[in-house]
């Protein structure tokens, strides 16, 4: 082909040849730049020895392997000694999610009492000493907790970890959720949950978070904790964190806890006790304030979960044989406690038997159960006698 064929057919579709090498030449350079970001990213984190840019990695699928220390801390301000439900948040997160080392973040350089007696002896144990914040970004907390919302950000920022309120009950394995940029609970149509937070020190929700406090409302009990960074962080970035819409168990589960006696609590990985709330949220509850003595005796939800970490079994007969092998000067009491036990196990024979479908309204049973059906008619009126001579 000569040249000037070439150009009269050049000059023919020039339009069309020169849109084409157009479209070429910006596809290929979106198509560099690209792969020349995903390149520097990756480049950025070999050199530095881990992983300092997220912005392409994947919180639904996750790496594949663990990129979250496994370190849990709690924040502990103001006070030299652990409360009873401390006691338990720690012991169950040493017993069913075995961590490297558990810090306790306080504004001391030692603890005491009773129940940090309970505790001091766990190995991994350790106490590290944090200023409590007063102040962001200039502008002063208005409370502790406004202190211990900060100094989650700050410790997570500076470890990366785990991070536990002190009334979280871990119960599985938190292992797998180790390998997200950032894990935390955050139900449907509800603002983010602090109380479980796990997260590597370079991920980017937590400095979003963080700087969110330039708007700090001290008015504002979960603003800045949770609606804020919810509606205009989350919300427009959900890829940012790894959600778990349930399973963290951050909403309110408080009936489960305090209202029934269920084992439906160990689907969690954990829940959050909200022991400070429960009684407001669900008033009546025999139990104002748990202690190592109620908590032997308390026949709903929480007690079996306690009473797992704190003796290794949740059945209350047991708790009881357990304590009758101690000495004498132990058993003062035993008859009143022996009693509540016979109680405490006639409610569960009745509320048992209630859940019986023969019973159920409109129930059909089989004529020649008609004789069990009678005898389990009696034995039930018979124990809801005693059970009022009982209550007396």
């Amino acid at each position: 082909m000569s040249f000037n064929t070439f150009w009269k057919i050049f000059m023919r579709n020039r339009y069309r040849i020169l849109c084409s090498l157009l479209f070429v030449f910006i596809f290929s350079y979106v198509l560099l730049n690209s792969y020349n970001s995903i390149l520097r990213s990756r480049l950025k984190n070999f050199f530095a020895g881990d992983i300092v840019d997220f912005s392409y990695s994947d919180n639904v699928t996750g790496f594949s392997y663990p990129i979250v220390p496994n370190i849990v801390h709690y924040v502990h301000f103001d006070s030299p000694d652990l409360s009873f439900i401390q006691v338990i948040s720690i012991r169950a997160v040493y017993l069913n999610s075995p961590p490297e080392k558990i810090l306790i973040h306080c504004n001391c350089y030692s603890l005491k009492g009773k129940y940090w007696d309970m505790v001091k002896n766990i190995s991994i144990l350790e106490i590290s000493y944090m200023r409590k914040p007063t102040h962001i970004f200039e502008k002063l907390l208005s409370s502790v907790y406004h202190s211990s919302d900060i100094a989650r950000l700050e410790i997570l920022m500076k470890y990366g970890g785990i991070f536990l309120d002190t009334d979280t009950y871990v119960i599985k394995s938190l292992e797998y959720f180790r390998r997200f940029e950032m894990t935390l609970g955050w139900p449907p149509s509800q603002n983010l949950g602090t109380q479980l937070l796990i997260a590597h020190k370079n991920a980017r929700f937590l400095k979003l978070w963080y700087n969110s406090y330039h708007y700090y409302r001290r008015e504002r009990w979960y603003y800045n904790a949770g609606e804020l960074p919810t509606q205009f962080i989350l919300e427009p970035m959900p890829y940012l964190v790894h959600r778990v819409p349930y399973d963290f168990g951050v909403h309110n589960l408080v009936h489960l806890l305090y209202g029934t006696c269920s084992s439906e609590w160990k689907n969690y990985h954990a829940i959050h006790l909200l022991v400070r709330h429960k009684n407001y949220l669900l008033p009546g509850d025999i139990v104002e304030e748990f202690n190592e003595e109620n908590i032997k005796t308390y026949n709903k939800t929480f007690g079996d979960m306690a009473r797992l970490v704190l003796y290794g079994f949740i059945d209350i007969i047991k708790l009881y044989e357990f304590y009758s092998r101690t000495s004498e000067k132990q058993q003062k009491g035993s008859l009143a406690v022996k009693l509540y036990l016979l109680r405490f196990h006639m409610e569960n024979l009745i509320r048992r038997i209630r859940e019986c479908k023969m019973l159920s309204s409109h129930a059909c049973a089989d004529r020649q159960q008609k004789l069990f059906f009678y005898f389990v008619v009696i034995v039930v009126c018979e124990k809801i006698i005693m059970q009022e001579y009982l209550i007396q």
